[in-house]
């Protein structure tokens, strides 16, 4: 029975006052959320597992411990890579072949290139420029590949450095390709991003490049995410899994191609 005289407290803000007494004490038992919170036992037990799925924490024998950042940045890539996985190898493939022997290619971070570098490891020989530290390493375990790694702010979710001085570095280099992941498509609004400055790395990589190749899986097909990397005018092909009908037109209108593993 919850507590007389106390208002519960709504879903959203149940998970606030968690993660805030977890970053305060550093483990909690079921007792303490249910007294912070107002909340039945069965309720809590419900929060800290919705918590622990998305890689925010760690249940225990009657409560939780805080995640280590680098335990929960190393979880949350790899539950991204995980989704859509099959597609993303297809869509990699397809990407792969269009490397040539010299080529000089830009590559932001994302799941779907990192992907895309699985396959560069074993048959590319060229220049790769990338954002994504994790690219970077992988791809330096390859003596065909000469890789250059952008520097900014590291956004350790992704791997991925951002901001001004990884927009900077970018624009004074050239590439013969720009190869990119995005967190949506469609036919009007174009390439996007969930993340502004995400989105100015990867333009800008477009910017600097004499064609750009974008990559997508089926669940960023019509996808409206929040800011534009580039209109479908500063595209030269889509490589995606899930290309509706109006999509196609839209992208033969900017005679941009359209292929599908």
């Amino acid at each position: 029975m919850k507590n007389s005289g106390r208002l519960s407290l709504l879903p959203a803000e149940r998970v606030v006052r968690i993660r805030d007494l977890l970053a305060e004490q550093g483990m909690v038992t079921l007792a303490e959320v249910a007294a912070a919170t107002n909340a039945s036992p069965a309720t809590v037990r419900r929060d800290l597992a919705y918590l622990e799925k998305r890689g925010l924490l760690v249940r225990t024998r009657g409560g939780a411990t805080v995640v280590s950042q680098r335990e929960s940045r190393d979880e949350e890539f790899s539950r991204r890579q995980s989704r859509d996985r099959r597609e993303k190898r297809l869509v990699a493939g397809v990407a792969a072949e269009r490397l040539r022997e010299g080529d000089t290619v830009f590559l932001n971070d994302g799941t779907s290139v990192y992907a895309l570098a699985q396959r560069m490891v074993r048959s590319f020989k060229g220049t790769v420029i990338t954002s994504g530290l994790n690219i970077a390493e992988l791809l330096a375990h390859s003596t065909h590949v000469h890789v250059i790694v952008v520097g900014g702010h590291l956004r350790g979710t992704s791997f991925g450095t951002i901001g001004s001085l990884a927009a900077q570095a970018i624009s004074q280099l050239h590439a013969d390709v720009a190869v990119i992941a995005c967190d949506g498509v469609t036919a009007t609004e174009g390439v996007r991003s969930n993340q502004i400055e995400d989105a100015a790395v990867a333009r800008t990589m477009s910017e600097h490049a004499d064609r750009t190749i974008v990559l997508a899986s089926s669940s960023k097909i019509e996808n409206i995410a929040r800011v534009r990397i580039v209109e479908w005018s500063s595209v030269d092909e889509l490589i995606a899994v899930g290309i509706t009908r109006d999509l196609r037109h839209s992208l033969r209108q900017d005679s941009v191609k359209a292929t599908e593993p």
